[in-house]
């Protein structure tokens, strides 16, 4: 704004003085106007600037808060895989999963995890590339006070920053997950990031406690089997195995006196306590069943789960069986399992579903799983190359088992799942046979 001021010359400096002293008042509110509007300009180029800095900040958080609710369902999908591979005890699919969240919610290229759990350092790579020379010797050379920080340690390394956090628990410390960083350190965005990253942290830090936890159990387990195993056999089969020992030597030396119908007879006799031998050396070594207390663990889980979320959903759920489920073995119930829970779960929280029909059909070759529903459905090929990981939980367990999987849905027209395993191969990879 620009202010014109007129002035008079006057030959009597006298009347100039007058006229100051008769205009003072409007000379004052002059000059009060003037530094009036002065600071009004002043205040004006500050509340706009403020206001640009207010909507900048605004954007900022409204980015932010879509990232957080697009984060809501990854993170409570993450959790369901994460837990898929801990039973499967997949601690490097664990880890490549957390790799994958982290750049799909922080834009980086470089994500790696150091492992320090074992007695050689290993350093795991979401690509090809290799580790920065100058960042692998400032992380072996500060990886205790990175494992002591409570918060993520921030490096400048070659003007590139970086994102070191550490992996632990109460008892045991397990490695470094580090990051490239891409965002600036004051924004909203860079902050969330953070928060984000280190809850992913605590999650696989707890799922490592498991696996941790899960290998000392069945360390446990298998020892007090074999003590199980090694009373039973001492107490029963060795006691039967010395009195057959004891009857063929017997047999030997009456063998001149028998006649040959008396030889059959005895041998008859050693053949029959042979056979029970055997199958109480099976019912030994095999003591530990899928079978709790003349209940069916396995079906009764899958009833049990269906029941609840019938009852908690108001949802149609027949489940049928057709088969010996004693002919899956172990990790094949486990995964079943898994892809029934993950297929309902879908079916309901996804697509809406009111309807679902389970099936399973158990063969000595195959087994077929068909979960069908009648909810919105969904285009395959874009779920398929979207980020959301369910799909992905179904593969990866179908994988885990050699087998196939088949998924049909259209849009308003429900979801067919078809799961396809071979029983005899895992059967026997699972299962000994004692001949």
């Amino acid at each position: 704004m620009s202010i014109f001021i007129g002035y008079f010359k006057l030959d009597n400096p006298l009347d100039s003085l007058g006229i100051l002293q008769n205009e003072s008042n409007l000379i004052l509110s002059f000059i009060m106007i003037v530094l009036a509007i002065q600071a009004w300009s002043i205040f004006v180029k500050r509340t706009k600037e403020k206001s640009m800095e207010i909507e900048e900040k605004n954007e900022q958080l409204k980015l932010a808060n879509e990232m957080i609710i697009e984060s809501m369902d990854h993170i409570s999908t993450l959790y369901q895989s994460i837990n898929i591979l801990n039973n499967q005890g997949n601690k490097d699919g664990s880890i490549r999963l957390l790799f994958q969240y982290i750049k799909n919610i922080t834009g980086t290229n470089l994500v790696f995890y150091y492992d320090v759990s074992k007695d050689l350092d290993k350093v795991i790579m979401d690509s090809n590339i290799s580790l920065p020379k100058e960042l692998d010797k400032y992380i072996r050379e500060t990886i205790k006070d990175i494992l002591k920080s409570k918060n993520p340690v921030e490096v400048n390394l070659a003007d590139t920053r970086y994102l070191l956090i550490g992996l632990k628990s109460n008892f045991i410390n397990y490695g470094v997950l580090g990051l490239e960083l891409t965002n600036f350190k004051d924004s909203i965005i860079y902050k969330n990031n953070i928060h984000q990253i280190q809850f992913l942290a605590q999650l696989v830090s707890v799922a490592f406690d498991r696996f941790y936890l899960e290998e000392v159990n069945e360390r446990l387990l298998i020892s007090e089997e074999q003590n199980r195993i090694a009373n039973e056999i001492h107490d029963g089969v060795l006691q039967r195995l010395f009195s057959m020992s004891c009857g063929i030597f017997s047999l030997i030396k009456k063998l001149d006196k028998y006649t040959l119908e008396e030889v059959e007879k005895e041998l008859n006799f050693i053949r029959e306590t042979t056979d029970k031998v055997m199958k109480d050396l099976r019912a030994k070594i095999y003591g530990l069943s899928w079978k709790k207390f003349g209940d069916n663990s396995f079906i009764t889980d899958i009833k049990t789960y269906i029941e609840d979320i019938k009852k908690l959903n108001d949802v149609n759920i027949p489940f049928y069986i057709i088969g010996n489920d004693e002919l899956l073995v172990c990790e094949q119930k486990k995964a079943l399992y898994r892809i029934i829970c993950e297929g309902i779960g879908n079916a309901v929280r996804h697509g809406k579903a009111k309807n679902i029909e389970v099936s399973l059909e158990i063969n000595g070759q195959i087994s077929l799983l068909k979960i069908i529903d009648d909810g919105t459905g969904f285009d395959v090929n874009r779920a398929e190359k979207g980020r959301g990981l369910g799909l992905q939980n179904l593969k990866q367990l179908t994988h885990s088992l050699e087998g196939s999987i088949k998924i049909d849905s259209k849009i308003g027209n429900g979801t067919t799942i078809k799961v396809l395993i071979p029983n005899s191969g895992n059967l026997m990879k699972g299962d000994e046979v004692v001949i």
